[in-house]
């Protein structure tokens, strides 16, 4: 009598099956990095527009005197400013605030932009500077003889 051999191997149904659950979990992880890859690349868009806004709010009022009013520039060829400066009154608060502080608030607010029209990114930052008085008396002072 001839004993018979198993055969060992995979059919072409297991080996079908295994490259489908390889290419689907493959398709997967592409699109995983793919998106990561974006978010990496906004997330640096967003950085360097943090960067150019600190950069500009730290010199605004320095060397020259802060000044209610709008002005518009850029920074470099992909990153714009538009700057929005307005001087508010103090806020109210328990107890009272003294009329006669010789302090003039002002309200500072960048929006930094960059991207092409139509997919153009905007973001935001606002601050409050507060001015001596008197310094603001003197400079108004200044202007008139001239």
């Amino acid at each position: 009598m001839i004993a018979k051999r198993s055969q060992h191997g995979f059919s072409l149904i297991e080996v079908i099956a295994a490259f489908l659950i390889f290419a689907v979990g493959f398709g997967v992880l592409l699109q995983i990095l793919t998106s990561s890859l974006r978010v990496a690349h906004r997330s640096e868009d967003y950085t360097q527009a943090t960067l150019w806004a600190e950069s500009k709010l730290d010199t605004v009022g320095v060397g020259v005197p802060l000044e209610e009013g709008t002005e518009q520039g850029t920074f470099d060829d992909r990153y714009r400013w538009d700057l929005d400066i307005r001087q508010i009154e103090p806020p109210d608060v328990a107890g009272g605030i003294d009329e006669n502080l010789p302090i003039e608030l002002y309200q500072v607010g960048l929006t930094v932009s960059w991207g092409t029209p139509g997919r153009e990114h905007t973001t935001r930052f606002e601050t409050i500077r507060a001015v001596d008085s008197n310094q603001s008396q003197l400079r108004q002072m200044g202007r008139g003889r001239q």
